[in-house]
Parts: structure tokens; C-alpha cells; sequence
């Protein structure tokens, strides 16, 4: 769905300024991740609003996206997909009831998964040298620190989560 979408406006603008735009290929990639964010971004915020929950949402957005930014993660494999997900997964966050012993707990266990295994799956899609991979751990791992502090618990929920999409299921899988 995004991806015909995108590929509908890559062409459009193609066909109106061919000399002076990028290749469709180029133009679809970008324009799917921008559709994605905003698809993403309306459909959190209006449940957000719909239920009460607007500033919570984002919070959020916000962490989720800082976090992952600096951590990696898995990619599914279409922007729907990673919308729709992404969607659902922030927009619960502000639903989960954490007590002051969980809200501990997970925020360990979440600092836990970004010591061992941030950043994830960002070789092929960050244009950074790997030399500054253990500077994005320290980063990562000084977000969810934050969450001591404000201990805000739509922010240690997509926090978590964040944290669960860095494991490499398929690779501890196999190691066994």
C-alpha cells in the first residue's frame, strides 16, 4: 500500500520534471520512509486524542524513534508493515500500568539488551563507520537511563520494546 503510493508520486513527479529529479527508485525510497513516519505519526496521535492519551503518545513517538535512531532493529519487510506494527506498539505503551518495582525492573532488563546487543541491524542501513557502533551503545544505553529519572512509564514500555527489537532472534536461533 505505501509502497504503490510511493511509487505513484515518484512517477507523477517524474513525469513533470524528468531532468531534474532523482531516479524513481531514489524518489520511492525516500518518499516510502516519509509516508511511513506520517502514517505513523497521524495514526498514533489520533488514538492518542481518541483516548485520552495525547501527551503519553508523544512521549511515545518521540522515544521510540530517538531510541531506535541510535540503537537499530529489526526491518519488516514492507513500510506498511513496519506502520502498522509501529503503530499499535506506541499506541499501547501509554496503556500499560507499571508499578515502581516493575518500572525498575524493566528499565535493567532493558539496559541489559542494549549493553549486549546495540546497535542491531544498522551495517547496511546507517552510513556510519563501525568504529562509532560502541559510541551508539553509550547513547542507547544513556536513553533508557534517562527513564531513572523521569520514570515515566509510556517511555519505559517503548523503551522496551526498542530494546526487544535490537535482539537477533534468527541468530541465537541458529546458534543452538
Amino acid at each position: 500500500m505505501i509502497e504503490r503510493l510511493a511509487l505513484r508520486i515518484a512517477c507523477y513527479f517524474k513525469k513533470i520534471e524528468p531532468e531534474k529529479t532523482a531516479s524513481v527508485e531514489v524518489m520511492k525510497f525516500s518518499l516510502e520512509a516519509l509516508l511511513n513516519v506520517f502514517i505513523t505519526l497521524f495514526f498514533v496521535l489520533s488514538i492518542g486524542i481518541i483516548f485520552g492519551k495525547l501527551n503519553e503518545s508523544i512521549i511515545g513517538l518521540i522515544g521510540f524513534a530517538v531510541l531506535r535512531f541510535f540503537s537499530g532493529g529489526i526491518h519488516l519487510r514492507t513500510a506498511f508493515q513496519c506502520s502498522f506494527v509501529t503503530t499499535i506498539l506506541i499506541s499501547i505503551s501509554p496503556h500499560v500500568p507499571l508499578h515502581y518495582v516493575g518500572k525498575n525492573t524493566i528499565i535493567i532488563v532493558t539496559l541489559l539488551i542494549i549493553l549486549i546487543f546495540a546497535p542491531s541491524n544498522i551495517e547496511n542501513h546507517a552510513r556510519l563507520p563501525k568504529k562509532y557502533f560502541p559510541l551508539l551503545k553509550l547513547i542507547s544505553a544513556a536513553i533508557v537511563s534517562t527513564s531513572f529519572l523521569s520514570m515515566n512509564s509510556t517511555f519505559i514500555v517503548v523503551c522496551f520494546i526498542q530494546a526487544l527489537t535490537i535482539i537477533p532472534i534468527r541468530t541465537l536461533i541458529k546458534r543452538r
